[in-house]
This record gives C-alpha cells, structure tokens and sequence, in this order.
C-alpha cells in the first residue's frame, strides 16, 4: 500500500523565495548606487557652476587703479589703488620695454606677503621685491589673480628729471586770421609731489608770411603734481599769413627743485576758408564743412500780450556762407502752441488777414508779407532777394499778435523757420516764445541806430555790415516794450544780458539809459564777453518805452571775410506776472578791404 506526502513540494518553494529575494536586494542596491552616483554628479556640477559665478561676480566687482612711478634710486614703483568692495590679489606683472626695437617683454611674479591689497587701501605689490628699471619707456601691465588687466605706460628718463611734457596744435591745419589752441600735457613721472610746475614761453617760428598776431596766457597759470598725476596748459594764438605756411610751436615746463621736461613742438598748416583740411582747394559748393546750407538767426519777442498793436518785431537774419551769390525766394516763421485741440492764433488776430509794419528787406508798406495760416509770417517774392558771398540779410516786420483761444496764457509756443533760396530750402527749429492771456507787454530786443528813439522802424537793426577788421565799433543795445499801452509795463530789476563774441575784445560800456549803475563786462575764459544791465524803473510808461546800453569793441584782426553772431535777451517779469524772454541772435559781418 503506498502513501503520497502533502508536504514533499515545501522545500522548492522556500528555496525559491530566498533566491528571489536575494536577486531583488541586489537590483534595489544597484538602482540606490546609479541614483547615489546622479546625485553626486548633480551636486559636483552645482557646486561647479556656484564656483564659476562667485569667481566672475568677484571679477566684475574687482576695481583697481594703479600708478606706476620711479624712486631716485631707479627702484619701480607700482602701487595699486583697490577701489572695490573685495580684497584684490595680483599674480602676475608684465614689463614691456617699448624703447628697444624688438619690444622685449618680461614677466615678474608678485610676493605673497605685497599681492593682497584690501578694500580701501593702496599698496606698492612690489614693497618686498625691488626691480631697478634703467631709463626708457616701458609698458607695465598688471593681472589679478582673477583676470583683471590694466596697463600703464612708464617713461622714465634722466633727460626728463621727473617730468614729460607733449604738445598738441589744434586744429593741426588753422583758417588763416583764426585761432588755434596749443595744449601742452605735462606729466609727473616720479613718485614725489613737484611743485609750482608751470611752462616757460612758447618759442614760434613760421614759414613764408606765417606770423602770430596775439596770443593769450597759459591756463592754468601753475600746477602741483602728486606722482604720476598729469595737467594740461593751453594758450590761444590768433595767426596770420598765406594758405601753406607751416606754423611751429615749441617749448618746455620746469617745476620747483629744478625740474623740468624734455623740449616739444608740434605744427599747425594755415588754410584758406575755401581749402580742404589737407591743404588742397576744393570748390565751395562741395566744402563738407558748409555743405551750401544757409544759416538761420533769429529776432522773437516774448512774451507778447493781448495786444492791438502791430509792433511784435519778428524775423530771421538769412547768412551765405559760400563764396557765391545766393537768391532768397521765400521765408517762413511758423509758431505753435502744443494742445490736443489747439485753437490759440499766433499771428492772424483778426481771421483772414495779419497787421504789418515791415522793416526790412523794405521799410515801410510791402505786399510779400503775409500770413499763409493763422500761426505763420509768409515773405515771398517773384523778384528774389540777392544775398552776396559770405554776407547776410535781415528779413524784419512788425505785426500784429495773436491771441490765445481762452484767457489761459501759454507758456511755451514752439517757433521754427524755414527760407526757400538757389541752394534748395532749409529749416532750423529749437526756439520758443512766450503769449500773455491777459493784457502784457510786447517785449523785444534789438539794436538801434537812435538811443533816443529806438522803437522807431527806421531805426531798428538785427545786423551789421561792412565792419573794418580791427576797427573800433559803436554798438547800442535796447530793451524795449514795444505796445503804445502805458498799463502794460516790465517791472524793474528786469535784466538786458549781451553775450559779445569770441575775438572781440576792448569791451567799454560808454553809456546805459535805464540802468541801474554802470552795466558790468564779464570776460568768460574763451574770452568772450558779456554785458549784463539791471533795469533801475518800470518799463512801458509813457515816458520811459526803452532802456538802452551804449558800448564799444574792437573787431577781431582777421585777413578773410568772417561773419559772427552777437546773442541778446532779456529776463524779468511784466506787472502782470508774466515772465519774458525775448531773443535776438545779431550778425556781425567783418570785412576785409
């Protein structure tokens, strides 16, 4: 009889367990490894990418100066200024010698215990480490531990006694009658201050007729120069002669303890207006410089009231500047107040037709004024005006004001010009003007050939010809209320300012009507000149309509034709409360016999 056990498969069955088991721990010890080895990996490269960014935001906030000096021992100095927020570590100097032909460069590492230099602080990184430089002209180039590079030039030399100099002319070829600044740079080459460091008298010489015909002084007059530190001196010499004469300016600067820098020169070429910058003449009309373009100048008042008066002067001062006749055709004034819907008349007062009393190209009644449009000036004519080489013409009229569309005033009312001539039609904007909403004063500045009556047509000026270089001229300057209403007035303290231009010189006031004292001459340090007189009454009444400033100056010495531009205004208040800002932009035309 056989029997048949239930428990016989038992054993298989765990064995298989245990082996399963066993297989699973590994495939779970392997997956934890690969994840361990990503996450390792993940961190290294984070950590990386943390490094990188801390390096270059050290670098970008790395700020450093250096100053590169001598000793009287010949012994390099080259200290670091650290002018950022981090300490600054320099690893590496470079010394090129420039002097040599083959420009040899060297390399010097930086002592551990001079390569720090904390925020704040300036070093010598070569304090521990002395490098004896023999005299020459070196590049030094400094490299940060983190990539920063400045370099510094070094001349050294027993010629220079611890001060270099160079000399500049500009511009290296001057208009013949114009001026041309010589600058000359002086630098301190050693590490010790210099004091009272000033340059001795230039030395000229000029070829053919070449000849300086006055020069101003140096500015500044002196200089102290801490080590490495530089100063500029600059003069002005106003020269004359023949187009390619050559101009040569020389000298030197000594400083106290008797030092002083090597002897420099630089030339200068004189050129003719019609010359190009390379000495060659090319024909006017293609000149880069002028471009055949007229010049536009001004005359605006402002600020002009609620006025029925046609005393407003307006106009532009047309100047050609080539040496050929020019023919103006048509010239416009346009003036604008900026409004969403802008219904403010600038000049047609009455809707159809603007008020005249024209003073020029024509004193007196003249159809070729008109208004286009309500906030244009309009002179046309089918008989064109001639305009001279290298002369100007005024186009001047009174008129009528306009009127803003409600009783607010407007503070800013945007003018612009435009003239039609031979030479194609040009434009020039930038100005403003100024309109009362309530009754004020027409207020203008201009000048006059009559102090006593200069409101009058005939005797209102915006130019000057035919002005004798050297000569001395009479000028008389007005400020004026131009309305016939005694109400309307410019309340005192009021200022007239004349800006006279560069080259005129022996600026006298002779005479001021209406002004409180003398009027004072400031001279500016280009050598312009301005006049400045304060009002000493209200302006506007009956008896008192114009102020006025009689001066005189001498015209520059020029041997070409050369126009300039004298800039008149006014500042001040009416009794309304109204602030004024008239303008006259007056052309001053000298010419050679």
């Amino acid at each position: 009889m056989s029997h048949i056990s239930l428990f016989l498969p038992q054993p298989r069955r765990g064995i298989s367990s245990v082996v399963g088991a066993l297989i699973f721990t590994v495939l779970m010890i392997a997956g934890f490894s690969a994840m361990s080895l990503a996450l390792d990996s993940q961190t290294d490269i984070v950590n990386t990418q943390r490094v990188v960014a801390d390096v270059e935001l050290k670098k970008q906030q790395e700020k450093f100066d250096i100053a590169v000096s001598t000793d009287a021992n010949n012994i390099l100095d080259v200290s670091v200024d650290n002018k950022g927020q981090n300490p600054v570590e320099i690893s590496r100097i470079w010394i090129t010698n420039k002097t040599l032909p083959t420009q040899p460069a060297k390399p010097f590492s930086v002592n551990s215990n001079d390569a720090f230099v904390p925020s704040g602080f300036k070093s010598n990184i070569l304090a521990t480490q002395p490098l004896y430089i023999i005299p020459d002209t070196y590049d030094v180039k400094i490299i940060s531990t983190l990539g920063t590079v400045k370099i510094t030039e070094l001349s050294y030399g027993s010629s220079s006694n611890g001060l270099r100099a160079e000399l500049i002319t500009d511009p290296p070829d001057v208009i013949v009658g114009q001026n041309v600044t010589v600058a000359m740079l002086v630098t301190n080459t050693g590490s010790e201050t210099i004091y009272n460091v000033r340059p001795n008298s230039l030395n000229f010489v000029g070829t053919g007729t070449g000849h300086v015909v006055s020069s101003s002084s140096n500015i500044p007059a002196f200089a102290d120069l801490n080590g490495g530190a530089s100063v500029m001196f600059s003069w002005d010499y106003q020269v004359d002669g023949d187009s390619g004469n050559q101009l040569t300016f020389s000298g030197n600067a000594v400083g106290d303890g008797g030092y002083s820098t090597n002897t420099v020169s630089d030339i200068s070429v004189l050129r003719l207006p019609t010359d190009g910058s390379s000495g060659g003449t090319d024909p006017d009309i293609v000149n880069d410089e002028l471009l055949a373009r007229p010049q536009l100048f001004f005359i605006i008042p402002s600020s002009q009231g609620k006025s029925e008066d046609a005393q407003a002067v307006w106009g532009i001062n047309v100047v050609n500047p080539i040496n050929a006749d020019m023919q103006v055709s048509k010239l416009i004034i346009t003036a604008f107040a900026p409004g969403a819907q802008n219904n403010d008349k600038l000049f047609d007062r009455g809707g159809g037709a603007c008020t005249f009393n024209p003073i020029s190209p024509v004193l007196g009644p003249d159809s070729n004024w008109s208004c286009p449009s309500e906030n244009a000036l309009m002179w046309q004519s089918t008989t064109p005006i001639i305009i001279p080489g290298n002369s100007t013409k005024s186009f001047l009229t009174k008129v009528e004001p306009g009127k803003p569309s409600g009783t607010a005033s407007l503070e800013s009312v945007v003018v612009q010009g435009s003239v039609f001539t031979t030479l194609g039609s040009f434009g020039k904007a930038g100005y403003q003007s100024t309109m009362s909403g309530t009754d004020s004063s027409i207020i203008n500045v201009h000048l006059t050939s009559d102090p006593l009556n200069p409101r009058s047509s005939s005797n209102i000026k915006s130019s000057i010809v035919g002005i004798t270089p050297n000569s001395i001229r009479l000028f008389n300057v007005t400020l004026a209320d131009m309305d016939t209403v005694s109400t309307t007035t410019i309340n005192s303290g009021a200022k007239l300012i004349i800006n006279i231009p560069k080259d005129w010189t022996d600026v006298t006031v002779t005479n001021s009507i209406g002004f409180v004292g003398t009027p004072s001459v400031i001279v500016f340090g280009d050598n312009s000149h301005q006049i400045v007189g304060v009002t000493s009454d209200a302006l506007g009444s009956v008896s008192n309509v114009a102020n006025t400033i009689s001066f005189t100056a001498r015209a520059p010495n020029i041997a070409t034709d050369k126009l300039y531009v004298m800039y008149v205004l006014a500042q001040g208040q009416t009794n309304s409360g109204f602030s004024i800002g008239p303008l006259a932009e007056i052309v001053l035309q000298v010419d050679v016999p």
